[in-house]
């Protein structure tokens, strides 16, 4: 740098006012504190929740649908470039026949394995998808025994929990085993996450990438393969439904979680140190998806937040069609693990070969069309808002169903569906809408100007 640069820096720096000095030495600051400090830090990952907060009010305040339909930068084959893991445990087994018939019944058929937290049996090597395509299954608690990655940790209760699991399993005192199973299955389901991936990373082809799911999740696999074709799998990408406060966000496992085949390569090829923690301390966590976050962490790899609306954690009945998730694609379906849930989505969705958008659902379900809400925006014996929560507004002392409508479309941008309850005098709104829950004596609707409006927002018609 010449002497005319160096004069010219100093220049505009000497121009700058002290509160112009401050905030540049602020995030100067702050840019060197996120550097120096290690990849799981409490200060890194105060500033990463911060930038997702504003990311997340930024996507809210303008949603936009235009990268979707851009020419694909990373095309996929998702016959050969997916593979699924589904994850199961002795009290819910029985899902696991249905879960598997339903993920099949789409024209897409991805190789899958099963994973479980018990003894596979003599008869239960393997399962077979509705194609013919064959599923294999593996105790992966107990692989991950006998290789050694437990090691020191066998008296811990939960190991020690499954041991006995395991024998009651294998001396087939089934009354025993199922108690065991019911009462601690989210236990051991904090300690199959991680033996998991590296297990299909270790046996499996290397994919571009992997989606890790419950055994009462549904993938709408054409919406996912949509996705997935505009992320660079040649990077550590790491995608789902975040939850969690700032030291520690993780993607919710029954929303289903997807990570790029560079994410496992730089933690099971790069770190086989952090990975091996990660196992020591899978008999302690709460929670299997933060474990996993947490170690994905500790090697520079974060949970992406940008794609958070894409990924549901309901089934479809009480799915909320968010206002700023109108036109994005419709991944995952969760909570499918009652009766004949699973069969009945894999039915719904079996002939699905184009994305699925939110705004799609109450097409696909046959409820009553946005549009027809203008002319009839009262329906009788019905809610269309659902669950209410802290992102529900109720307003007190409403008389009259009338009034509940005037007050819905006086929220313009804020009420997309609402709710009348005339014996508590309520009335409910948010901005969301679900496919209709019976209500008997209840008044309801959906903003069908407010609809329409998103609709001819989306850059494809569905």
């Amino acid at each position: 740098m010449g002497i005319a640069e160096r004069r010219s820096i100093r220049s505009c720096v000497t121009r700058l006012t002290r509160s112009q000095k401050i905030i540049l030495g602020a995030v100067a600051f702050l840019f060197i504190i996120y550097n120096l400090t290690p990849y799981d830090s409490r200060p890194r990952s105060f500033l990463r929740f911060q930038h997702n907060l504003l990311e997340d009010h930024y996507q809210n305040a303008y949603p936009t649908d235009s990268w979707l339909f851009k020419s694909p930068a990373y095309p996929i084959d998702p016959e050969n470039d997916i593979a699924i893991i589904v994850k199961t445990g002795f009290g819910t087994k029985h899902r696991v026949p249905a879960a598997l018939q339903a993920l099949g019944s789409e024209s897409l058929s991805p190789d899958t394995l099963v994973v479980q937290d018990f003894p596979v049996m003599p008869g239960q090597k393997n399962y077979t998808l509705s194609n013919g395509k064959v599923v294999p299954t593996i105790d992966i608690i107990g692989w991950n025994l006998e290789r050694g990655a437990l090691k020191g940790q066998e008296h811990e209760e939960r190991v020690m929990k499954y041991t006995t699991m395991s024998e009651a399993i294998e001396g087939e005192e089934w009354m025993l085993a199922d108690g065991l199973g019911k009462n601690m299955g989210w236990e051991l389901d904090a300690m199959k996450f991680l033996p998991s991936l590296e297990y299909v990373w270790q046996t499996m082809p290397k994919k571009k990438w992997y989606v890790m799911l419950d055994d009462d999740t549904y993938i709408v696999k054409s919406s996912l393969s949509l996705v997935l074709g505009h992320l660079n799998y040649g990077k550590p990408q790491f995608l789902g439904n975040p939850v969690g406060d700032y030291k520690g966000r993780f993607p919710h496992g029954g929303s289903s979680v997807v990570m790029s085949g560079a994410a496992l390569s730089k933690l099971f090829d790069k770190h086989p140190e952090i990975v091996a923690e990660g196992h020591q301390e899978s008999p302690t966590a709460i929670y299997g998806d933060k474990l996993l976050s947490a170690t994905f962490m500790k090697v520079g790899i974060y949970l992406d937040e940008t794609y958070r609306r894409l990924f549901n954690g309901e089934p479809p009945w009480m799915t909320r069609m968010w206002v700023d998730r109108f036109c994005l694609p419709l991944v995952s379906f969760h909570g499918l693990g009652s009766g004949d849930a699973m069969q009945h989505v894999g039915e719904i969705f079996k002939n699905m070969k184009e994305p699925v958008f939110w705004r799609q659902l109450g097409q696909i379900y046959g409820s009553p069309t946005f549009e027809s809400f203008i002319a009839e925006p009262i329906r009788p014996n019905v809610d269309y808002v659902g669950r209410l929560d802290e992102y529900s507004t109720t307003v007190e002392k409403v008389t009259e169903v009338d009034e509940c409508v005037k007050i819905c479309h006086a929220q313009s941008t804020q009420c997309l569906a609402w709710a009348f309850d005339p014996g508590r005098k309520q009335c409910h709104y948010a901005r969301w809408a679900i496919l209709g829950d019976h209500a008997e004596g209840r008044f309801s609707g959906i903003n069908g100007q407010l609809a329409q409006k998103l609709e001819s927002s989306c850059h494809s018609s569905p």
